[in-house]
């Protein structure tokens, strides 16, 4: 943050705004890849070439406008039914933007007519999906939350109509959490004490050995040890906290936090994503490179959703 002081509100909204679409559009590059190296990256940040976001932003989009409808119909802050039906309105609009095989499945039953709650489950067996889709989209619910365990809420029901297995959830409950406290960190960032205030949000266990997993690694700053450590495929439980490892590690470089997430491989859109979406948050919108803001499309946009929603900050 600047020697001025920590960020106002409406930057830290674009700020969080601008992380998830950067972190998107650059990882989307790389979707895939097991690694990738200091000079592959270096030459594609000196290229000029537009980059385009996926079905990450999109969704994070679908829901943003939704939190805006509730509150300009001044009922609750957010409908499960309501917000299916966006999500699904948010596919059908685009749906080459890169959605998951078991993404366009689950849209095409809520699309056909089938309660949420019966197409959540429908995938995987009957259990639901387990990865990180409901983490990926869920940021915008921090501006409008409450409290920390009033952002884990939200960001468990934004997953609950598409993810009903609990790693789905409660991925998106640590990620719309760990958004929160980002947005009203006032000070240099303690990433102990971070880290137990989301693991205080927690309902399974094993998020709280995943946590402590994160922690272990703080230590280190090479993105190949950190992704065998923790994971980095589209699993929650992989991607969420490989996501909070850049985010804690390099909280002071944002530039280095996107970095670390593409060299890292695997799901690298949506955990570049995740990641710049807590950096942003914390340090608003200023401090990305404008090398890499020109490149990516759809700013605008998102920089007008970042101001509507801060004026819905408690």
């Amino acid at each position: 943050m600047n020697s001025t002081g920590p960020p106002p509100a409406h930057d830290r909204a674009r700020g969080l705004f601008t992380g998830v679409v950067l972190g998107d559009a650059m990882g989307a590059v790389f979707e895939g890849e097991p690694s990738v190296s200091e000079l592959t990256l270096r030459e594609f940040e000196r290229s000029k070439d537009q980059l385009h976001y996926t079905d990450d932003t999109v969704l994070t989009i679908a829901v943003a406008e939704h939190l805006l409808e509730r509150a300009r119909c001044g009922g609750h802050l957010l409908d499960e039914g309501e917000l299916a039906a966006a999500l699904t309105c948010a596919w059908n609009r685009e749906p080459w933007r890169g959605f998951a095989s078991s993404a366009v499945g689950l849209f095409e039953q809520l699309d056909s007519g089938m309660p949420w709650r019966d197409a959540a489950v429908s995938v995987f067996r009957g259990q639901g999906s387990f990865g990180n889709g409901g983490a990926m989209r869920c940021a915008p619910v921090a501006l409008a939350a409450q409290s920390a365990h009033h952002a884990a809420e939200l960001g468990r029901r934004t997953a609950s109509v598409t993810h009903a297995h609990p790693d789905g959830q409660e991925g998106a409950a640590v990620q719309a959490c760990g958004v929160y406290l980002a947005l009203h960190t006032c000070g240099p960032l303690d990433a102990e004490s971070f880290l137990s205030r989301l693991a205080r949000v927690i309902h399974e266990p094993e998020w709280v050995r995943r946590l402590q997993a994160v922690a272990a690694q703080l230590g280190h700053r090479d993105p190949h040890r950190a992704a065998e450590a923790l994971g980095n495929d589209v699993r929650a439980t992989h991607s969420v906290p490989l996501a909070l490892w850049a985010f804690l590690a390099h909280a002071e470089r944002p530039v280095d936090v996107v970095r670390q997430c593409i060299r890292a491989g695997g799901d690298t859109d949506t955990i570049a994503s995740m990641a710049a979406a807590l950096t942003g948050a914390l340090r608003g919108a200023a401090d990305w490179p404008q090398s890499w803001l020109r490149r990516v499309e759809g700013l605008t946009r998102l920089h007008d959703l970042g101001d509507r929603l801060a004026r819905l900050s408690p």
